[in-house]
């Protein structure tokens, strides 16, 4: 990601290519060590494939990640 350091009072800067904010995330269950792919921004409760258990709760913008983000893919 490109930041810039901008003068206070100075005009802002417009990057020259937009990158979204959101990202895929690689999550670790808190209960069974399960490894999941999530999504950052998502919009539906995720649950652990393997027992069930609530990874991701959505929160109008930026979930909520209940477990451990092991890898930001991309």
């Amino acid at each position: 990601m490109m930041t810039l350091s901008v003068r206070p009072g100075a005009p802002k800067r417009k990057v020259l290519v937009p990158e979204p904010k959101s990202r895929f995330l690689l999550v670790v269950c808190p209960n069974c060590g399960h490894r999941q792919v999530v999504f950052s921004h998502a919009t539906f409760p995720v649950r652990c494939l393997s027992c069930g258990a609530l990874l991701v709760k959505p929160r109008g913008g930026k979930a909520q990640i209940l477990g451990k983000v092991e890898a930001i893919l991309g």
